[in-house]
This record gives structure tokens, C-alpha cells and sequence, in this order.
């Protein structure tokens, strides 16, 4: 049993020359000192050493006693997928977790807190004058503790992310490396650079002094910065940026820790870590101790019972001879200690033992972190090990590119979450769990696990065009089917034609089924548009491989996470999450082809093949478009269809030479194809000439014109850079009920010369038709006219027309009971009034905008008085300009149409006899077929809950 001590007399002056922290480079104003050892001659005895407390000296490293050496198992690896990865404004310093928050302290003073469940941007403060060393939480959770390089130690209230407090001691301590709070004592307890410990309860009859006092931190001087230089005069050093934070301007009442709370000398060096012990001893499960650890090598224990009479009083004492002591976790006795020698010691506090010895390398322990069956190492090197209970080595791998500075840990459902950060900038999510899953549908309902199955999903390279991807394509479909097997569907693998991709049909019936049980038919694709990359790494236009899922910045980036994979396991796992429930309320097919980038050859005939075996349809459901902007959920009721078509002139000669053949008379095919191209468009090049091509044409109804009225009302409040409400009103009318011709490319044959004249020119061109024209009748009459002006030329040259591909308009019932649906449960799910359980303050959380991370590899943190949802830059005409805060951003979706075409849509509800509706899950800057293809992680998980809901109310 430890006894409990009275603590003697300290005295004796504290070395001037402390040894540098290694953990990250000094604040400005503190010079960089090399390490000294702790034995030095020069170093003072440690003035505690009068106590009679215990003392463990611990073995050189190179003795054998109790040392573990890293295990060479096959479980063992250098590499891991993050579940996900943030780039931080600055080095991150501190990490603490409040359920579904995550605050970060950086690198420059500020906190900046992050969803866990999207990994998005909430609130950034700028909470410190220099960087942020710490930070921790109450014990109820209601009140965040930070800590930096600016002797300050700040509390903050959790739900608004206002500063309550503001403490700092009479004394110069230097940087404050952590902190506590004792919920028992109402106190809070923190360690300092000038290796004393200090205290101070918190209460609201705490005395209260003015930040200008002379020894406020920011206003006393510093004994060697601030000193007068020749003839007298004070040299004042600005801060870089200009401005100087203040006590003040934060908010919060300031205290000054009474000098009665100020222990000196309670080490020989920087007091690196300081924890509260609560239930370490057996006999009192609630008893609190406060443990502190040194770059002096010691680990001591102190009592708080008698903290207005006594102070601390030292209990125990562990010494590390030769080493620093960077970082410290304990669990139920057990305390770890992570050593500037590459080695963590486990001690048992019932019996005062150093029980193991765990030789880690890879630098120094800068973090060490313990849960239920794990322990986790973090190096200055960057390496993550962890061990298991027993003390043997069973991971290993690079977690940072750089230095590990701080570890958290949190809990999801079914999994552990462990959380790291250091001087690369990155915060990185690592799946904790001790044990993988055994299987698929044993852990469906888990977000991480759709994160893992979109990855394999997307590492397949699925594109129909290319012919040396056919292995993956089959790969993918069967990883589609096995998901769908696992899940409780029936499935089958129907083959449209010799060289075209398999389409999956795959059935999940009601939990319930009933007479009036409808059934949803799901279309979807898995085939891609190819990526390209320069291969020589000198231009890199993806951040990395395209077909590698890359989870960063609340994104993820990948060919096809948004066109149309991400879309579809989503789907797959909202129908697979209520078959688990048992309250799917109706069927539910997929039907999802592997060729619908390459035109959806072979589809319709294998539909109708197979239309007995997929039976009755009452609604047909796709996610294969987008919003309008970034931040408004959409639902589509329209696109406009497309007839794709190739116009070839050719002559019977072979190239011939400009001066020696060429002569007015004579019709050149090229210069054919060129009147054949501007007869289709007019004189102004606006208006397709094909007659009747616009009598067809629906006329502008009043209700049409009030629907784009109220999207763009809709929009205004986010987007400033809409000046003209009318015109912006008339381009989407353009893009969505209007049609247009689009001519692509023309080709020749490679010239030999400059002065070849070709045998054969060719035009690839498009036209988007809208409802009310059919795509047969447009084809037809482009065929026709296109054959008529030819012969007015009375060329000696043959003309071919030919339609490569077509599809109808589609416009759907947006009254229809699907589309009902889809909007009651997309306002349930995106309601910005539920957006998050923590809605900080406007007054004082400066939400941040997030750069694009395909432009930037860090947040630009902007400070601004109201609470916003992150812009982003877009890929569609809306620039980003604006943002949306809680109050105006609207509650219901927007209804809209698009102007590209989707074969498959319109020839499904004609087949089937059944209303289709279209939902997107991705945002306007999703670059959908372009460089860095990306879907936000909020829009997949509320995707997958938007469809959930549909699914078991329809």
C-alpha cells in the first residue's frame, strides 16, 4: 500500500538551462536549447528528494530484464489504410474527443473541431497566442481544457465553443504542456515548461483581475526578448501576422492562479505529461492522483486531498535515468510511460513494479494510448505499434510522415477508432479493432464497412471501352453479387452479348410481403470513364491512383465513387441494413449493367430478354446525378435525351496536293462536311435548322416560369455572385428544356503536308432533344436533311449518316408516390435543424471554408462571425463564392431537371410500365468523369439513410 506523505520545504534555485522538448520546434520567443541529460553535474538535485517517497530505478536499455523486442510475426505490417485522413491548418498538437466531435489543437493557437461522423469542418477559434500544446475534457464533457506556448490555460464550453475562463499564473512559466481537471475537486491542475505544477479551482467566486494587469501574460516582459538594447531602448519584436490576441477578446472571465497554488521545481525539467489517476488503488475505486511525468526521467504520484493545506504531496516516485518521459496512459493499476530512448515501461502502481519493458525504436515514444486489449505506440518517426495484453508486437505501420505528436481514441458502433496527428498535418482515422469482422452482413449497418467495400469496389478498373479491363470488369460484378448474396438477395448474371459486360440482377424481397407490397427496381452502373494520369509524375492531375480509394478532407476520391459506385453499394447497404431489421416494406431489384459509359450497348435487348425474371415494377429509382450547387439537396425530374451521330464525306481519289490538284471547281470533302455543318446551325450558329425540329417544343407554362423562379430564390441566399435573377433563370431553361446541337470533333486523316487536300473528312456531333421530341423522329429528320443539302451541292463525293446512339427525353412525375417519398425523407435526414448535435455559437466559432483538396493540401481557416456549412469550389457554373448559414438554407429540396441523358431511364419506364424518379447523392463539384472525382462522406452516409427511409415506408 502507498503512504500518503507530508510534503517538506522545497527550496533551491531551478537550473537556467532546461533541456529542449523533442517534440516540436520552440515557441518564438523561447531560445532552442540542446538536450542535456538529466545527471548531469550541472543539474540541480531534485528538491523533492527529500521526501521519503519511492523510488524505482529502472535498468539500462541494454539490460535483459523484462524487455519485449519487436516480433518479426506476419501480423505485423508497414502499411495501413486510413479510414480516413484531414489536412489540419497547422502541426497537430492535441486531440480530444467529445462523441461525434473532435477537437484539434495546431499549430498557431487555434482549436478546430470536426465531425467524426463526416468528417467535416465545424468551427475553428483562434483560442492561443502561439501553438496549442493540449487539450482535455471534463469528465461530464461539458468544458474543453486548452493549453499552449502563451502560459495560458483556456476553458471553453463544449456546446458553444465560448471561453468561459481564462487562467494564467503570477509567475513566468513558459509553455504549458498539459493539463487536468479533477471533477472531486473542482479543480484544475496543469504542468508547465519551468517544470513547476499549478492549480486552480474553478468556481464563480473565483477572483477576477484585469487582463491588463502588469503580469498578465501578454503584457509583462520577457527577462531576455524584452530587454533594453543600446542607449536604452526597448526593441519591440511585433507578432508576424500584426495583431496581437488578447485576453479579452475572447471573452470568458480571467483569473490569476494564487501564488499558494504554485508548486516549483516539482521536476528537474519540463513537465511533458500530467494525467489524474482515478480508482488506481484497490481500496478506494473513487480516489484521485495526480501523475506527472519530466524530461528529467521521473514519473511521480501525488496526493490532492489536502490541496488548501498541504499543496501536493509526493506519494511516488519512478525514475528513468538517461530519458525523457514524453508520454503517459494508464488503465485500471497499470501505468505506460512512452521514453525519449525508444522504449515504454508498464508499471504496476498496487505493488510499485516495473512489470514489462517494451522496446519500440523508430525514435522516440511520443504517444502511448491504451484500451481494452491494445496498447498503441506512437514515434517520433511516424511508426504506429501496437501490442496486445500479453506484450507482443501485433501491428506495425507508417502513420505519419513525420513526427506522431497526439493520439485519442473513440468508439463507433461496432468498431474502436483510433485518431492521430503530427507535423505532416494530418489528422489520419485507423480502424482499432483487436479482432476483424467474420463476416459481411455481421457488420452491414457499420458506415466504415461501406468505406471498405467502396474501396474494393472502386481498386477494380472497370472500363467498358478498354478491352484490357474485361477481368476487372467480371471481378467487379462479382464482388457486386457475392455483397447481394451476403446480404440475403437472390441474384443472377445475365449476359447481354458476346464482348459486353455482365449485368447483375439481384432481388431482395419485403421482410413482410402482402398483396399491395410494391416493388422498386434500382438501375445502376459499375463500368467507368477512364482516368487519365501523367504517368511521369511531372503534371500529377489525381492526388493519387484513381483507382485507389483516397479519403481526405471529408471527401472521397476515386474513379467512380460518385458515377455511379459510391450511389450503388449505398443503395445495396440501406436495403441490406432493413433486411437485417426485418423492416424492409417492399421489394427491392437491382438491375445494374457494366456498359453504360459505352452507349449501354446490348441493354435493351437483354432487358426485354429477361423481363419475366425481373416480374412486376411499380417504381424505378436511380442516383446517377447531382445537385445544383454544393450544399442544397436536389431531386431530378428531367433530362433531356440525345441522339450521338458520326457524318463522313468521302471521295473515291486519294490525297491530293493543293497547288498541283486543287482548283475552285472542284468539292473537297472537307470543305463539304464544313457547309453540311453550318447549314444545321444557321448563320449565327445557334439555332438548329432541321425543319419542324422546334414545333414540338413545349411552349413556357406560367407554373414552368414560377418553378425556376423559386430555385433561384432558393439559391440567392448562398450565391451573392447571382446579380441577375432573369438571366440566371434563362441559362438553366437552356440547359434543361431547351434542345441544342453540339458538334464535337472533325477529323482528317493524318496530312502528309500542310498543303494535303484529304479523301475523307468526318464530324462527330450530338444533339439534346427535350420532352415531346423522340429521339427516332430527330434521327430521322437530321438523316434526311442532312442527305438534302448534300444533294443541293451536286458533289461528286458520297456522304454517310450514322447513328451511333440515341435516347429519349425523360420527364418525371414529381406528385407520384416515389417522389413523395423521396422528399419527406430527405428533409427528415438534411433538416439543417438536426444538421449536427453541436451547434456552436455564431459569436464565437469562426467557421472555416475548406479549399478544395485537389488544389490545396491544407484548410485555409477564414474567420467569420456566423455559423456557415463549408463552400467548395464547383465544376458547375455556380461559382463558391457564397455560403449557406442555419437560417437560410432551405429546408425542403430543390426539384430540377439536367441536361445531360441517361439512355437507360426512359426506355426502363416504357418497358415496365412504371414511373422513374431520380435522386442524386453528389454535389456540383463532384468532377464526375473529370481529374479527382470525389463524393462527399456526409451525402453517402445521408444517401444511404435518405434510402433507407424510402425503402421501408414505401
Amino acid at each position: 500500500m502507498l503512504v500518503r506523505l507530508n510534503m517538506c520545504q522545497i527550496g533551491g534555485e531551478l537550473e537556467t538551462q532546461l533541456p529542449s522538448r523533442p517534440l516540436d520546434s520552440l515557441p518564438p520567443r523561447l531560445p532552442k536549447l540542446e538536450p542535456r541529460s538529466s545527471n548531469s553535474s550541472s543539474t540541480p538535485s531534485d528538491s523533492t528528494d527529500s521526501l521519503c517517497s519511492v523510488h524505482v530505478d529502472l535498468p539500462n536499455r541494454d539490460d535483459s530484464i523484462g524487455v519485449n523486442e519487436p516480433t518479426s510475426s506476419s501480423t505485423s505490417k508497414s502499411s495501413k489504410n486510413p479510414i480516413h485522413r484531414i489536412n489540419a491548418p497547422g502541426s497537430v498538437q492535441a486531440l480530444v474527443v467529445d462523441d461525434d466531435v473532435l477537437f484539434v489543437g495546431v499549430q498557431g493557437g487555434s482549436i478546430t473541431a470536426w465531425s467524426l461522423e463526416t468528417y467535416e469542418l465545424l468551427a475553428t477559434v483562434p483560442a492561443h497566442k502561439e501553438s496549442v500544446l493540449s487539450l482535455a475534457l471534463s469528465e461530464d464533457r461539458s468544458l474543453l481544457f486548452s493549453t499552449g506556448a502563451d502560459s495560458i490555460v483556456n476553458v471553453w464550453s463544449t456546446d458553444t465553443l465560448q471561453r468561459v475562463y481564462s487562467l494564467y499564473s503570477p509567475f513566468e512559466i513558459g509553455d504549458i504542456f498539459g493539463v487536468v481537471h479533477s471533477i472531486k475537486k473542482q479543480t484544475l491542475f496543469w504542468g508547465a515548461q519551468n517544470a513547476s505544477i499549478q492549480w486552480q479551482k474553478i468556481s464563480t467566486d473565483a477572483n477576477i483581475t484585469s487582463p491588463n494587469l502588469p503580469f498578465a501574460p501578454g503584457s509583462r516582459k520577457h527577462r531576455f526578448f524584452d530587454s533594453l538594447g543600446p542607449g536604452g531602448a526597448a526593441n519591440v519584436i511585433a507578432d508576424e501576422d500584426g495583431t496581437s490576441l488578447t485576453l479579452s477578446s475572447q471573452g470568458g472571465r480571467v483569473l490569476t492562479a494564487p501564488s499558494r497554488n504554485y508548486l516549483p521545481y516539482a521536476h528537474k525539467s519540463y513537465i511533458y505529461c500530467i494525467l489524474l489517476g482515478k480508482g488506481l488503488f484497490n481500496h478506494d475505486k473513487d480516489d484521485e492522483v495526480l501523475i506527472t511525468a519530466s524530461g528529467d526521467g521521473a514519473i511521480k504520484l501525488w496526493s490532492i486531498d489536502a490541496l488548501p493545506s498541504e499543496g501536493l504531496v509526493l506519494l511516488t516516485k519512478f525514475k528513468n535515468t538517461g530519458s525523457n518521459v514524453l508520454s503517459l496512459s494508464f488503465r485500471g493499476s497499470f501505468l505506460y510511460a512512452g521514453l525519449s530512448d525508444g522504449t515504454a515501461n508498464i508499471y504496476n502502481l498496487a505493488s510499485n513494479q516495473l512489470v514489462q519493458r517494451l522496446s519500440i525504436g523508430h525514435g522516440d515514444v511520443t504517444q502511448i494510448l491504451v484500451n481494452t486489449d491494445s496498447i498503441f505506440c506512437g514515434t517520433s518517426q511516424g511508426r504506429l505499434k501496437r501490442y496486445n495484453d500479453h506484450f507482443t508486437e501485433t501491428e506495425c505501420w507508417q502513420a505519419a510522415n513525420g513526427k506522431i505528436l497526439a493520439m485519442s481514441q473513440t468508439t463507433t458502433p461496432g468498431h474502436d477508432i483510433l485518431i492521430t496527428g503530427g507535423n505532416d498535418r494530418l489528422i489520419s482515422f485507423w480502424d482499432a479493432d483487436a479482432h476483424s469482422h467474420t463476416s459481411i452482413a455481421s457488420s452491414v449497418r457499420s458506415n466504415d464497412e461501406l468505406v471498405n467495400a467502396l474501396r474494393e469496389f472502386v481498386s477494380y478498373r472497370t472500363v467498358a471501352l478498354n478491352h484490357s479491363c474485361v477481368r476487372d470488369c467480371h471481378d467487379a460484378v462479382t464482388f457486386l453479387r457475392k455483397q447481394c448474396n451476403a446480404f440475403g438477395a437472390t441474384t443472377d448474371l445475365v449476359s447481354a452479348q458476346e464482348g459486353i459486360n455482365p449485368i447483375l440482377l439481384a432481388k431482395f424481397p419485403a421482410s413482410n410481403p402482402s398483396k399491395s407490397t410494391k416493388t422498386v427496381l434500382f438501375y445502376g452502373h459499375y463500368d467507368v470513364v477512364d482516368a487519365e494520369t501523367d504517368s511521369s509524375g511531372a503534371n500529377p492531375t489525381w492526388q493519387g491512383d484513381p483507382f485507389s480509394l483516397q479519403p481526405l478532407n471529408g471527401y472521397l476520391y476515386g474513379r467512380g465513387v460518385t458515377d455511379n459506385k459510391g450511389p450503388i453499394l449505398a443503395a445495396i447497404y440501406a436495403v441490406a441494413d432493413l433486411v437485417q431489421q426485418k423492416t424492409l416494406s417492399c421489394n427491392v431489384t437491382f438491375l445494374l449493367e457494366g456498359d453504360e459509359e459505352a452507349g449501354s450497348r446490348g441493354f435493351r435487348q437483354a432487358v426485354q430478354a429477361m423481363h419475366d425474371s425481373i416480374g412486376h415494377v411499380d417504381f424505378i429509382l436511380l442516383s446517377n446525378s447531382y445537385w445544383l450547387d454544393d450544399h442544397i439537396p436536389c431531386l431530378t425530374f428531367g433530362m433531356r435525351g440525345v441522339i450521338h451521330a458520326s457524318v463522313t464525306v468521302s471521295s473515291n481519289r486519294p490525297d491530293l496536293h493543293s497547288g498541283m490538284d486543287g482548283k475552285s471547281v472542284q468539292h473537297e470533302p472537307l470543305k463539304d462536311l464544313t457547309i453540311l455543318l453550318a447549314s444545321l446551325i444557321g448563320p449565327t450558329g445557334t439555332k438548329v435548322s432541321i425543319p419542324e425540329f422546334y414545333d414540338s417544343v413545349d411552349d413556357l407554362s406560367e407554373n414552368e416560369m414560377k418553378s425556376y423562379a423559386d430555385i433561384t430564390s432558393a439559391l440567392l441566399p448562398g450565391h451573392p455572385e447571382i446579380k441577375n435573377e432573369k438571366a440566371f433563370a434563362l441559362s438553366l431553361m437552356q440547359r434543361w428544356r431547351f434542345p441544342n446541337l453540339t458538334v464535337h470533333r472533325i477529323e482528317v486523316p493524318e496530312a502528309k503536308t500542310a498543303v494535303t487536300i484529304s479523301g475523307s473528312a468526318k464530324a462527330m456531333l450530338s444533339i439534346r432533344i427535350v420532352p415531346s421530341q423522340t429521339a427516332e423522329q430527330i434521327a430521322k429528320s437530321l438523316t434526311t436533311y442532312l442527305q438534302d443539302q448534300f444533294t443541293k451541292l451536286q458533289s461528286s463525293n458520297t456522304l454517310n449518316v450514322a447513328i451511333t446512339s440515341k435516347a429519349d427525353p425523360w420527364l418525371g412525375n414529381i406528385k407520384s408516390d416515389m417522389y413523395s417519398a423521396l422528399k419527406e425523407a430527405v428533409v427528415d435526414v438534411w433538416n439543417p435543424n438536426t444538421h449536427s448535435s453541436h451547434r456552436f455559437s455564431p459569436d464565437t466559432a469562426a467557421t472555416s471554408a475548406i479549399t478544395d483538396a485537389a488544389s490545396t493540401n491544407a484548410p485555409s481557416p477564414s474567420a467569420s462571425t456566423t455559423a456557415k456549412r463549408s463552400s467548395h469550389r464547383r465544376a458547375s457554373s455556380l461559382a463558391s463564392a457564397g455560403t449557406f448559414t442555419s437560417t437560410n438554407l432551405p429546408r425542403e429540396p430543390i426539384f430540377i431537371r439536367e441536361g445531360g441523358s441517361i439512355p437507360a431511364i426512359s426506355f426502363l419506364e416504357h418497358e415496365f410500365h412504371a414511373p422513374a424518379a431520380m435522386f442524386p447523392m453528389g454535389q456540383a463539384s463532384d468532377n464526375a468523369h473529370l481529374d479527382n472525382e470525389r463524393i462527399r462522406v456526409e451525402n453517402l452516409w445521408k444517401g444511404r439513410d435518405v434510402l433507407k427511409r424510402v425503402f421501408s415506408r414505401l
